[in-house]
């Protein structure tokens, strides 16, 4: 690793964006870690974080993609995709099927897609989407893509996994996992506001 910032840039969707966005379970990890908020809006945070087994600070920077109609610069220049599935929302199928789509047309495929599955009512709430319809339309794309289920009321839980992909981007971003490019430059940036 070299002298230079370690970044992490990541463009994010959610099923549910009125009332979880990707950035209010974030926050879920941020109530938990030391970190410094360098620049946040609703539905865009850059931070930096020091992960575990590093001695220096990651920059970490998350944009949400509201506007499924139309094209975002940088939306393939990230380490990876983030999609939030409020597993118990009665639009969270179509909402999906939208985000699949709009990945197929526009973002970068090579890249990991971290599908978050959440929960944050009773679990015994009836789900809309399961885990099984979701992989089969994971895999029917072919998509390269990871599936975590959280219960967002398991706040550590939830820490743990977020900080789990932030350590698998950071070695995706230094090419030691994953298809990438060690020739590649450092992504530009995350203009998805």
């Amino acid at each position: 690793m070299s002298d230079r910032e370690q970044k992490i840039q990541i463009v994010a969707f959610s099923t549910n964006e009125s009332n979880q966005t990707p950035n209010d379970i974030l926050q879920i990890l941020l109530d938990q870690y030391s970190h410094t908020i360098i620049k946040k809006s609703r539905h865009a945070i850059a931070l930096t974080l020091v992960l575990p087994d590093s001695i220096n600070s990651t920059k970490i920077m998350m944009c949400s993609v509201l506007n499924l109609t139309r094209e975002y610069t940088g939306i393939t220049d990230v380490n990876c995709y983030f999609i939030f599935i409020d597993l118990q929302n009665d639009n969270s199928k179509e909402n999906f099927d939208l985000i699949i789509s709009y990945l197929k047309d526009y973002c970068d495929l090579n890249k990991k897609i971290f599908i978050l599955g959440f929960i944050n009512k009773n679990n015994n709430t009836k789900h809309i989407i399961n885990k099984e319809e979701i992989k089969r339309v994971m895999d029917s794309g072919n998509l390269n893509y990871e599936y975590i289920e959280l219960n967002l009321n398991k706040t550590k839980e939830v820490s743990d996994s977020l900080l789990n992909i932030f350590v698998k981007s950071s070695k995706e971003e230094n090419g030691d996992e994953f298809n990438v490019d060690k020739n590649e430059k450092q992504a530009h940036s995350c203009n998805v506001y």
